[in-house]
């Protein structure tokens, strides 16, 4: 008995060109889609026909690697240039350094002198400006003969020119025959003070002086004289205080002492004329511990704030102050309705009319 058989032959690699996808497609298998401008070759991987090779994209990919790759070839080209003119820059320098270094060295050589000096410069201005803070109270009669001054005899306050031309202040003491002007300063830290004071006596024979009394019955004379002299700055140096209270004390006998400047700081140098501290004095305006006085020259008018006292004054005439939870003044003007308690008087129109009464509910 003879047996039969029949064999199909199927080709693996063929490749199926066709507008529409082959039927029965196998893994693996080859179509070229004709029915896309160009043509696309796709494969089937079991589950859908897919595009075998993106070579548009390739194409996109390789044309901007090329862009960027020119670029990159700009830059180098422009990196090579700059590179080339720092160097010629960088051998220009290493020409001058030589003559920069000995700069340098010259340099270096004056500003070690320049320190030298500044350090010489240092101590001197720490010497000179050491301190600084007035002791003295009121110290050139600014603001009158207050109560930080004991004074016996006759003892005022003298702002003339005379005075102005001869002192930081503007203002001084003048003292009287057998005149004395004196105060306590307390709080005084021990160490070294230094004591100056601007003065002038007119009358001779008899004499005038100036002195500080520290450490219980030490003194230093500032001056003691019977002869006259003009404006003259005497000052004295109390290097070893070690009682915290310094007595300042002027006398004078006949004539006329006038004293100004009166400055007790801490340090051994003089120092220049400052008011305390927390005093303020202007042409118009006085401040110290007590309060505040304003004042205005060409009206005569003057208020005063202390903590005894609010009062407002016109050439030294009180016109009105404030006494506990009252007013009491001399003269009030309203310029429009007055209200007292349930009591409101309203002006008229014109003065003819009078005035009008209204009980307020």
């Amino acid at each position: 008995m003879r047996a039969v058989a029949q064999f199909t032959i199927t080709n693996l690699c063929d490749v199926v060109t066709s507008d529409t996808a082959p039927e029965n497609p196998y893994v693996g298998q080859l179509w070229v889609n004709t029915a896309t401008v160009p043509p696309e070759t796709m494969v089937w991987d079991g589950l859908g026909w897919v595009l075998q090779n993106n070579l548009e994209e390739l194409r996109e990919t390789v044309s901007t690697h090329t862009t960027r790759f020119g670029e990159f070839q700009s830059s180098i080209d422009g990196m090579n240039s700059y590179v080339s003119s720092l160097t010629e820059t960088v051998q220009t320098l290493e020409g001058d350094l030589s003559g920069e270094q000995e700069k340098v060295l010259e340099m270096q050589a004056q500003v070690s002198e320049l320190q030298h000096s500044v350090d010489g410069l240092s101590v001197t201005m720490q010497e000179q400006f050491a301190g600084g803070i007035n002791y003295v109270r009121n110290s050139a009669g600014l603001n009158g003969i207050t109560d930080d001054w004991t004074i016996t005899g006759t003892v005022s306050t003298d702002s003339s020119t005379d005075v102005q031309s001869n002192t930081t202040s503007d203002s001084c003491f003048v003292l009287g025959d057998t005149s004395t002007l004196t105060q306590v300063i307390t709080g005084v830290v021990p160490g070294a003070y230094s004591i100056s004071v601007r003065a002038k006596k007119t009358g001779a024979s008899y004499t005038s002086y100036f002195y500080a009394q520290y450490n219980g019955n030490k003194y230093a004379y500032l001056f003691n004289t019977t002869s006259t002299f003009g404006w003259t700055e005497f000052s004295a140096v109390i290097p070893d205080v070690v009682d915290g209270t310094i007595t300042v004390y002027a006398y004078n006998r006949l004539a006329t002492l006038y004293v100004s400047d009166i400055i007790l700081a801490e340090g051994t140098a003089v120092h220049k004329w400052t008011p305390a501290p927390n005093e303020i004095y202007t042409t118009e305006v006085k401040i110290d511990r007590r309060g505040i006085e304003v004042s205005n020259a060409d009206s005569g008018q003057r208020t005063v704030i202390t903590n005894q006292e609010f009062s407002g004054y016109y050439n030294e005439e009180k016109i009105f102050t404030l006494n506990k939870d009252e007013t009491i003044t001399k003269k009030t003007t309203v310029d429009g309705e007055l209200t007292v308690g349930k009591t409101k008087f309203v002006p008229m129109p014109t003065a003819s009319e009078g005035l009008n009464i209204v009980i307020l509910d």
